[in-house]
């Protein structure tokens, strides 16, 4: 299998781990396992989402879109057995950007850590993995770890770090650091007063909920987009999503005052209603006018609820718009320039 990457972060999602402890190991899991550090967390509670037409959608758009992530999805599950019902969580913590200057660091642009809960022997996943990279010609290496086991993955100019931070728990980056910080006894994500703030504030019962800081580059944006109608761009995001029987969305955006908020609220409102134009021509006119807008204080809050049938003319739409993509011939062909004529 040629990308180590793919293989080991796609067996990140659809397993976590059962092995015997040998010793009395810390329990590292969930937000216990994401360090102090993350700029920002989604949490996705896999068993209830598992089977939603909008996941499978978008998971098969991810590997249409990536034949590598395809095959070595296919790899693991013909060679490790894996299934992706034997997840039932899976945290994902965005790390600070390293940057020499510490004053250039920008939010979201860090090391991602996943933590993942679930059903494998650590054994197992040892040496599937010694297996799958060592037929191209890379390793599996292990070291201590306090308590733990660090595993080192390498394929070619390609790395990535994975241990067990619990029985259940597998914990896998790109960024050993980061997944050392995470083994650690150090303070955890819900130590951070400002993360731990907002992840307060998300809807933690939602089967996927995310909470962090928003990213400099995208608070900068913001500004520019509406035309200096606010004064600084949303300091925080919270998201909460449940496809389990339909589609139900909600975004916040912290802004700095209420004033920009409700700025903001006028500006997207008005952007709304022209999606709503063109939604009309493909016939998903009442899908966007689902979506409701309001200030709230300071926070902005953009929420939606479909229905199943709803998010099936979602899908149909989305299925259509990718068959027509694929239809259509390459630039330069005889075909498309005899269409362009027309």
């Amino acid at each position: 299998m040629r990308p180590l990457v793919h293989a080991v972060a796609v067996l990140a999602l659809v397993a976590g781990c059962h092995k015997h402890a040998k010793g009395p190991s810390p329990e590292i899991t969930g937000l216990a396992a994401i360090p102090a550090s993350a700029e920002a967390i989604v949490v996705i509670d896999v068993a209830r989402v598992v089977d939603s037409p909008l996941v499978s959608r978008a998971i098969d758009m991810l590997v249409a879109r990536d034949p590598a992530l395809a095959s070595s999805w296919q790899k693991l599950h013909d060679s490790c057995k894996l299934d992706v019902k034997n997840v039932d969580h899976v945290t994902l913590a965005i790390g600070p950007h390293v940057a020499p200057n510490a004053a250039n660091a920008q939010a979201g642009t860090g090391p991602v850590l996943l933590v993942a809960t679930g059903h494998l022997v650590e054994n197992d996943l040892a040496s599937c993995v010694r297996t799958m990279v060592g037929q191209g010609g890379g390793s599996l290496t292990a070291k201590p770890a306090g308590s733990h086991t660090l595993y080192e993955a390498k394929d070619g100019n390609r790395v990535m770090y994975f241990a067990f931070g619990r029985a259940d728990t597998v914990l896998m980056s790109a960024s050993e650091a980061f997944v050392t910080e995470a083994l650690a006894d150090g303070k955890k994500v819900t130590d951070n007063a400002e993360m731990s703030k907002w992840i307060g504030m998300a809807d933690q019962k939602a089967p996927i909920w995310a909470a962090g800081r928003a990213d400099e580059r995208v608070k900068q944006h913001m500004v520019t987009i509406v035309n200096g109608q606010i004064s600084a761009g949303p300091t925080a995001y919270m998201a909460s999503f449940d496809p389990t029987s339909g589609a139900k969305l909600e975004l916040d955006a912290i802004m700095a005052n209420p004033a920009d908020a409700k700025a903001l609220e006028s500006f997207a409102k008005a952007q709304l209603g022209a999606l709503g134009m063109v939604a009309q021509a493909k016939s998903l006119g009442t899908i966007v006018d689902k979506i409701a807008i309001a200030a709230d204080g300071a926070v902005l809050r953009l929420k939606a609820t479909l229905s199943q049938d709803e998010v099936n003319q979602l899908i149909s739409a989305l299925d259509a718009k990718g068959s027509a993509s694929q239809d259509t011939p390459p630039a330069g062909s005889g075909s498309g320039a005899g269409s362009q004529g027309k």
